[in-house]
């Protein structure tokens, strides 16, 4: 149920931001954008399908500027959460966090990680109601970045909720 029919929109210093949950249609414009190696959008696609997960995008005049996804269960999770560096700024991330917490509101709350490094990000969402749990994770992870190199990363980040009632 989370994400179905979801839309936000955004006017702001650019063009109006759109946020739509991902569909088949519009799966191979965005899948074009990312590099050969990369599989993101199709992976994170199919989990949607099964029901893990909704996919939220944002688009500008037609095209896809950001993105993230909103886990199922009791205690959703934005995750992934990327915002095209052109458009940070620029009220995306903000127009992506609505729409996940519609997407999120049958269920009260919505948790958000944020690198303990990234405190731009923490700020937003604060300023947005998020409140520190204080649960801290580690872990490690491999991406394929925009150069098509895979990337290797150790990060620590701090869980913020929102109650959405």
């Amino acid at each position: 149920r989370a994400g179905r029919g979801i839309e936000s929109r955004r006017e702001g210093l650019m063009s109006e931001v759109v946020v739509r949950r991902l569909d088949e249609a519009s799966l191979a414009s965005i899948e074009a954008r990312e590099p050969p190696t990369r599989d993101y959008v199709r992976s994170a696609y199919t989990e949607q399908v099964r029901g893990a997960l909704s996919v939220l995008v944002a688009w500008v005049d037609g095209v896809p500027v950001g993105s993230g996804e909103v886990t199922a269960g009791p205690r959703p999770e934005l995750r992934n959460l990327r915002v095209d560096a052109r458009y940070r700024g620029q009220g995306v991330g903000t127009a992506i966090i609505a729409a996940s917490e519609a997407a999120a509101e049958d269920r009260g709350v919505l948790r958000i990680g944020v690198a303990v490094d990234n405190p731009s990000a923490r700020r937003l969402y604060e300023r947005l109601g998020y409140v520190a749990t204080g649960e801290v994770e580690e872990y490690e992870y491999t991406y394929v970045d925009d150069d098509d190199r895979e990337v290797s990363e150790r990060e620590s980040s701090e869980y913020l909720e929102k109650l959405l009632r």
